[in-house]
């Protein structure tokens, strides 16, 4: 009783009525529940992890600088002089790594310069600049040419970017779906209570009447009595119909509020729609949750990336057989340094394309002066290999599970189709014997008041009529109420609500 009170003390806070239909309703909990910018906020996290599994085929730039000073003993004067042999060189490098998302390929490329100065006298070119150019690309030919841990991992971020969406679609699907049993219980206090009041109203005509012909002396004062505890049994009711209407109100704009500030909990909200429509027949409903419930394509989404890990460990039982093919352009130039003729007829100076700085050296370089082709076949056979064969069995019962989940969830699915339609039709017949019991009920009572009126019957078959009118009443209400929430529960399983509602959360 203290509950009421308390709700009964609230009705002076709320404002003028505020029609509200089912689709505001829902529209506006999509808009404002923090729970629906909690799970967004889940869905975006994400998304860094799709860009990560990304940046496995962003190129890698790599420098290098190394300078070195090295005196090391010389065994012989064509080493150096004086039993030392001094060196000092300077070397830049550039190196680019690229992963491709081709067959597993792999290109490399390498630049670098040395600056050589050597006090070995028989040497040529002093200090000389050596220009290396290598790029390389591997091929795998067995393991890691259909898929790799790099491709499938990108290909897994993005499945799974699509099952936390269908995860996000499936969880405001059942949003929708209490925003809909708040509204139609709503709905359904709201009619409980005008039922109430006009069997109030009806109590208080009766004491009226009563009241008239016990004063005319054509009713005893027992009768009296029985109406009076009739109009306070009416009045009873009508407050605690009244405070379910305000308990269904209140759970209602907990749903559809943005906060506690929130100007909704100051309204006074009246339903704008009373009954729910089911345009769809069980078998298209069926079909519809089996191919467009945000649970199962989750579920389908995670089966794929599943597959997809299965994929690579089943490349990771194959032998390793990569072909790789280097192409080396090199550039020598330097310093000239006059040998002479160690033998008659044969000159150690440095031929006249090898004297220059490093121009000269970059420019034979890129001129493909001096040429190296080299093809590499690398065979690599694991004995037996149970790693490889250990988490392919580990993958592939993963997958049987998932698949297991799918099939699991379509026949619940189907399950609740099957239910729910049950209890729709289960419904629509209790409304039409409700609505048949309440029209029954409604004549019955008229007449017996006329007869009241005109004193040819009392005050307890009218009493009776008045409740077997009320129970009627509320029964119509319990059923229209069954029909409702069960309508709402076929959209939710058969994935339809966001569609019905238009409701789009980008």
């Amino acid at each position: 009783m203290l509950s009421k009170f308390i709700l009964l003390a609230a009705i002076p806070a709320l404002h003028a009525e505020t029609v509200m239909t089912l689709r505001e309703a829902v529209q506006r909990a999509i808009a404002n529940n923090p729970e629906v910018v909690a799970e967004k906020a889940s869905f975006d996290a994400a998304k860094p992890a799709l860009r990560a599994a990304q940046g496995a085929f962003d190129p890698v730039l790599g420098l290098r600088g190394e300078w070195r000073q090295a005196t090391t003993p010389a065994t012989s004067i064509l080493q150096g002089v004086n039993g030392r042999l001094d060196e000092r060189s300077w070397t830049q490098a550039l190196t680019t790594r690229q992963r491709l998302p081709w067959m597993g390929m792999q290109l490399d490329s390498a630049l670098e310069n040395t600056r050589l100065a050597t006090s070995n006298p028989f040497t040529s070119l002093n200090p000389y600049y050596q220009l290396n150019q290598r790029t390389s690309i591997t091929i795998p030919l067995l393991r890691g040419r259909k898929t790799d841990e790099f491709r499938a991992e990108l290909k897994v971020r993005r499945k799974e970017l699509k099952t936390l969406r269908h995860d996000f679609d499936a969880r405001l699907l059942n949003l929708v779906f209490r925003v809909e049993t708040a509204y139609w219980s709503f709905v359904a206090a709201s009619e409980a209570y005008e039922a109430a009041r006009d069997v109030e109203r009806f109590a208080s005509e009766s004491l009226d009447s009563t009241a008239r012909q016990v004063k005319e002396g054509e009713m005893a004062e027992t009768d009296l009595a029985g109406a009076r505890g009739q109009l306070s049994r009416a009045r009873e009711n009508r407050a605690n119909a009244f405070g379910g209407y305000l308990e269904a109100q209140v759970e209602l704009k907990g749903l559809i509020a943005g906060s506690p500030a929130d100007a909704i909990w100051s309204e006074n909200l009246r339903p704008g729609e009373s009954r729910s429509e089911l345009s769809w027949k069980r078998e298209e409903l069926k079909t519809m949750a089996i191919e467009k419930h945000p649970e199962l394509l989750g579920l389908a989404m995670r089966l794929e990336a599943q597959k997809d890990m299965t994929a690579v460990a089943a490349e990771g039982a194959k032998p390793q057989v990569d072909l790789s093919f280097t192409h080396l352009q090199q550039g020598l130039a330097g310093n000239s340094v006059p040998q002479g003729q160690f033998f008659p007829g044969i000159n150690l100076d440095a031929p006249p394309q090898l004297i220059g700085g490093f121009p000269r050296a970059a420019n034979q370089a890129l001129r493909n002066r001096y040429p190296t082709y080299q093809a590499t076949l690398n065979i690599e056979l694991p004995i037996r290999n149970r790693t490889a064969e250990g988490r392919l069995a580990q993958q592939k019962l993963l997958e049987t599970r998932i698949a297991a989940q799918r099939r699991q969830a379509e026949i619940a699915l189907a399950a609740g189709v099957e239910q729910g339609w049950a209890r729709l039709e289960s419904a629509r017949l209790r409304i039409e014997d409700a609505a048949a019991a309440r029209t029954a009920s409604s004549d019955r009572l008229q007449s017996e008041f006329r007869l009241f009126r005109e004193g040819q019957s009392n005050n307890l078959s009218l009493n009776t009529r008045q409740n077997e009118l009320a129970e009627s009443r509320q029964l119509l209400v319990n059923a229209w109420r069954s029909f409702n929430l069960a309508a709402a529960e076929l959209r939710r399983l058969s994935g339809q609500s966001l569609e019905v509602f238009q409701v789009s959360v980008e």
